[in-house]
């Protein structure tokens, strides 16, 4: 079947996912937040703006990654999916490679950043597969005490991606790929 990436997603998709999410994804997003409840995650999706993408298989969403600026010149990444993570991680990490990351550099990022909760072994080996830097563990930074890693691409690492798109913030296309 059919994977394909769609621009600015639906918000109904968003929530799909979200209620669906993996339970590592789950425990590592609400981790800090203030609360539990999805709608709330997916309001900030919608807050990020447009810089996001639903990725689908066939019609079904299966997760969502995108980027949001914190303040002016620095952005964090995020990313969350169902269970079916697996069957589109490849399709992802060339989208976030070929994509988001000359798409970043092109929008004057100094920084981006992802925090991914320290047990979170397969979001942190992604992370560091993606070029991200691993930062000092942040101890307490869990609502409940849990520690956190933040990797970070600093502008010289967004220059050094590879880019075979070299895209705007502007441009919605839908990228796909048969798997």
């Amino acid at each position: 079947m059919k994977t394909r990436l769609l621009p600015a997603p639906p918000l109904e998709d968003v929530h799909w996912v979200a209620l669906r999410m993996r339970d590592r994804d789950r425990e590592e997003i609400f981790a800090t937040q203030w609360t539990d409840d999805v709608v709330e995650l997916v309001e900030a999706v919608r807050a990020s703006g447009t810089f996001r993408w639903g990725v689908y298989i066939g019609s079904r969403p299966v997760a969502m990654i995108g980027a949001a600026p914190r303040w002016p010149r620095v952005w964090n990444a995020w990313a969350f999916g169902t269970d079916e993570w697996p069957r589109v991680v490849k399709t992802v990490t060339r989208h976030v490679r070929d994509f988001m990351i000359p798409g970043l550099h092109n929008a004057g990022a100094i920084r981006v950043d992802a925090t991914a909760l320290e047990s979170h072994t397969d979001a942190r080996r992604w992370l560091t597969a993606l070029g991200a830097t691993p930062g000092m563990p942040l101890a307490n930074h869990g609502k409940d005490g849990q520690t956190f890693v933040t990797y970070s691409w600093l502008r010289q690492d967004l220059l050094a991606a590879p880019a075979t798109a070299v895209p705007t913030l502007e441009l919605n296309r839908v990228r796909t790929r048969n798997e």
